[in-house]
């Protein structure tokens, strides 16, 4: 494009020379010199329809580059983490426990989760020790808050195993279980997480003699913290 219209450019100023020299020599009425007019007109229109056409694709490629950089700086602000590998520990409030955690936002509404969280306590004259292991489907209801911080609640389904020992016994117990609970964003740590979370699952039966050991059932309220990992 850059050669033709070098070549127009010349091709203009070479008929727009040339005409008055070849009126004052030859004798040429000036009102012959209107083919001159006609043929800037055309070279003037072609120049610009050219420009036009070739400076559409540029503004509308600025245009599309603009959009994508807002896109990508909003959901590096405070959202979720889509695609991510999140990996943390979760921690109990309503009962010690603790231990690592997984999460994984597969798009904006549907993840995976799961905690495995180890505990003890003293059960008359043998210690106790449990895992609980919880992986889960959760669904997002959606973000709220502003940039600086994100607010998504979720909900979602999976089993509750445990694994329970106590001196030379031992027992497994695998449930259907609910989570319900809200992830935190920040703007200021965007790759870092925060969340609380409540795990219920049915029946409190676990018992020996006329003391309870661990609950294999019940509610559960822990907070969890994710690290997300491109």
């Amino acid at each position: 494009m850059t050669i033709s219209r070098l070549a127009a450019c010349m091709l203009v100023c070479g008929l727009c020379g040339a005409t008055p020299l070849l009126a004052d020599e030859h004798g040429i009425d000036p009102a012959a010199t209107r083919g001159d007019v006609l043929v800037r007109g055309t070279l003037d229109r072609a120049w610009t329809s050219t420009t036009a056409v070739d400076e559409a694709p540029v503004i509308r490629t600025a245009g599309r580059s603009s959009l994508l950089q807002q896109s990508r700086g909003g959901r590096a602000s405070a959202g979720p983490s889509i695609g991510s590998v999140g990996l943390g520990v979760v921690a109990g409030l309503s009962e010690f426990e603790i231990g690592p955690s997984f999460r994984y936002w597969i798009n904006d509404r549907f993840g995976v989760q799961a905690h495995l969280g180890f505990s003890g306590d003293d059960f008359g004259n043998d210690d106790v020790a449990y895992l609980r292991f919880e992986p889960t489907v959760i669904f997002a209801f959606g973000d709220f808050g502003d940039g600086s911080v994100n607010v998504r609640p979720y909900a979602g389904a999976g089993l509750r195993i445990i694994r329970t020992d106590i001196g030379d016994f031992n027992d497994s117990d695998v449930r259907p279980a609910g989570v319900g609970g809200v992830e935190f964003g920040f703007r200021a740590l965007p790759r870092l997480k925060v969340s609380a979370e409540l795990s219920v699952a049915a029946g409190n039966d676990f018992q020996v003699g006329v003391l309870r050991g661990p609950e294999f059932g019940g509610a559960r309220v822990a907070a969890l913290a994710h690290y997300f990992f491109d």
